[in-house]
């Protein structure tokens, strides 16, 4: 409940709720208060002459400055239209596999059109424009949502299809054997049913002096009317269910959600602890609090960055005038955020209470970053590019740069990373089914974790406390978890509503939280259950929400750097390698694109392959550590007595790209 009687500063608005808005918002066509009493008696909606340009179709203003610019900012994309070339010039984020839906800004797959499943947030993918009469080859099997699937997978005991109707009316495992009688595909639920050795019954079938199973194996003399709990608790050290013929036994610790965090079996019942720096709560002792800090949501729309408390509710922007903000991710320990932007081809780095002293940390060579991750004990930056197909990784100020994956990527989006065990995880969505995979955060043990009932897996985040994987699947309209070495996979929630498109995913305490672009808020859920579904903001009241992260000092836990002192004694990068085993390397050294590791493992040399380019027009001689360049002809350059030709213009050239690979012994005679 909001405190009515709150006093906002003179900088603030007032809402009728009470709650404390920036007065920027006001009249802003976003309902920031929740209760719409920000956007309520507004004046016809003007916009500051010569700076800013006025969008058609909802009044909202944009600078001046992004009209005509090839980008769609207008959510009608109105600011690009009357253009000298009108559109000629507007790039599209889609592949060319992929379609691009009528907000410009969502990409899908081709096949996902006019599958009479709506995937755009705008539902354009089947407008009828796009769509006719869909029908699938005699050899394959049609859904129920008409998306067609090789006809041999009906009926295969694992759903194909979105909709799960190639797994319905399957005679092959429900037979007709009468009176509720069902087959034995995978055994019986003992908790639920009585098994016949060649089938099931319903346990009401049991000790009713009738023959269900064929050969009375359903009416014991000795079982029944007699409860096996009633002595030494069945026997059991867990807690023990009588049934009409026997009795089974229920392992509560086994059960997602009986405690927060440990659970500890007892005879008969359980016991919960919390792990450190959090305590049972004192309303419910099954709950494990965090003791320490106030945990907020910190979320990128396309136009700016805001945090949210999660106590109370309040909203504060932290970065304003972004182009298009997409990944986002922090640093804690030093108060720093981190977020890329789609429209300027860069990430952005600024202290988060000083949201718009913000610098560039990777300035060039970012086509498409849906995906970003920070790494807090060793101080890198990780991420995904869809545009060119890669997972890199850098210093936290963009220096060291290296591509670490580069193959059998089609659409990574969502990055997290674990660097206490020296773990990256990723989604891809470009390839069918879906992907989960990770790699150690060096690039080396890649495998794949999740590749079955998947489809668009976009949002991904890591429950360091359980030891989970969490991700979204927009198509699928589900969250689903795994271990973090992808067994114990589980449904958590599967809503077409609460779900219709989610983009990005985060867990905190006993729940996740979920930005949603078609319902325009971000959710939460119990993360064991699935229940307790709640907007945190009313629908409608966050356009093109993407990226959110809890922003809590317990979401990364401190580890050792295992890089210290001295760097690990790698001459550039030292990055943290997966711990396979015990005899397992803790860090492994990395060298800059550009350049190659010698074979003591520790320190880079310039990569021959990209030097054969260099062209060199004095005559010099250049002392790279080991190494030496000199001079031969116009045409060649000797490197350790190889001529290789030369295609660069000045020397200059040469001395800037050998000084972004962190060289810096240079010497001329």
């Amino acid at each position: 409940m909001m405190n009515r009687d709150a006093t906002c500063t003179s900088a603030e608005f007032t809402c009728q709720n009470g709650k404390c808005i920036v007065k920027h918002w006001v009249c802003d066509g976003n309902n920031d208060c929740t209760d719409n009493s920000d956007e309520e008696h507004c004046p016809p909606r003007t916009c500051t002459p010569g700076k800013d340009f006025m969008c058609k179709n909802d009044s909202s203003c944009i600078l001046a400055t992004w009209r005509c610019d090839g980008e769609y900012d207008c959510a009608d994309g109105s600011d690009e239209k009357g253009c000298t070339s009108d559109h000629a010039n507007v790039t599209s984020r889609c592949g060319k596999q992929e379609f691009e839906c009528g907000d410009r800004i969502t990409c899908i797959h081709n096949s996902w059109v006019c599958d009479n499943d709506q995937d755009c947030p705008d539902g354009s993918d089947e407008d009828e424009v796009h769509c006719q009469h869909v029908n699938c080859r005699p050899d394959q099997f049609q859904c129920r949502s008409l998306e067609c699937i090789p006809g041999h997978l009906q009926c295969s005991g694992s759903p194909e299809c979105a909709d799960e109707s190639d797994e319905e009316n399957c005679a092959a495992l429900y037979g007709a054997l009468g009176n509720n009688t069902r087959v034995i595909g995978s055994g019986c639920d003992h908790k639920t049913e009585f098994d016949c050795g060649s089938s099931c019954i319903p346990l009401d079938k049991v000790c009713d002096q009738k023959n269900d199973c064929g050969n009375w194996e359903d009416e014991p003399k000795d079982k029944c009317g007699v409860n096996e709990c009633a002595v030494g608790n069945g026997g059991c050290a867990e807690l023990c269910v009588d049934t009409a013929a026997g009795f089974y036994y229920i392992d509560e610790c086994t059960i997602p959600g009986t405690c927060s965090q440990i659970c500890t079996n007892e005879k008969g019942s359980f016991k919960c602890e919390c792990m450190e720096g959090y305590l049972r709560d004192p309303k419910d002792h099954t709950r494990c609090k965090a003791v320490e800090g106030h945990a907020s949501l910190l979320f990128a729309l396309r136009h700016d960055i805001r945090k949210i408390s999660l106590d109370h509710l309040k909203m504060t922007q932290i970065v304003e005038s972004t182009r298009s903000a997409c990944a986002l991710d922090y640093m804690f320990r030093t108060g720093m955020i981190f977020w890329s932007d789609g429209h300027d081809g860069k990430i952005y780095k600024a202290p988060i209470d000083e949201g718009n002293a913000k610098n560039v940390v990777i300035e060039d060579g970012l086509s498409n970053s849906d995906g970003l991750a920070i790494d807090w004990i060793y101080n890198h930056i990780y991420w995904t590019d869809s545009g060119r197909k890669v997972i890199a990784v850098a210093e936290l100020d963009g220096k060291m740069r290296k591509t670490l994956i580069k193959d059998d990527l089609v659409e990574p989006r969502s990055i997290a990373v674990n660097p206490i065990d020296g773990w990256m995880y990723w989604t891809d969505w470009g390839v069918t089914p879906g992907r989960i995979e990770r790699a150690g955060m060096d690039g080396s043990h890649r495998e794949i974790l999740v590749n079955t009932n998947l489809k668009w897996p976009n949002g991904l985040t890591l429950d360091m406390v359980q030891r989970r994987i969490y991700w979204v699947d927009a198509k699928l309209n589900s969250i689903s978890s795994c271990n973090f070495d992808g067994t114990s996979r589980r449904l958590i929630l599967q809503s077409p509503e609460a779900l219709a498109h989610p983009f990005s995913i985060t867990t905190f305490e006993d729940y996740v939280y979920w930005t949603d672009w078609t319902n325009e808020t971000i959710f939460k859920a119990n993360k064991f259950t699935g229940k307790e579904v709640t907007p945190l903001l009313p629908p409608n009241t966050v356009k093109h929400v993407m990226s959110v992260h809890v922003y809590h000092a317990y979401r990364q836990p401190d580890g050792e750097n295992h890089c210290t002192p001295l760097n690990g004694r790698c001459s550039h990068l030292c990055l943290p390698a997966p711990r396979i085993n015990d005899r397992s390397s803790l860090i492994a050294c990395a060298c800059p694109d550009g350049t190659i590791l010698t074979e003591d493992g520790q320190n880079c040399a310039p990569d021959p392959g990209e030097l054969m380019n260099i062209y060199v027009a004095c005559d010099y001689k250049i002392m790279l550590r080991d190494i030496t360049f000199y001079k031969t002809t116009n045409e060649t350059l000797m490197l350790n007595g190889k001529n290789y030709k030369k295609t660069m213009n000045h020397i200059m050239d040469l001395l800037e790209y050998i000084i972004k690979l962190g060289f810096y012994s240079i010497h001329y005679n």
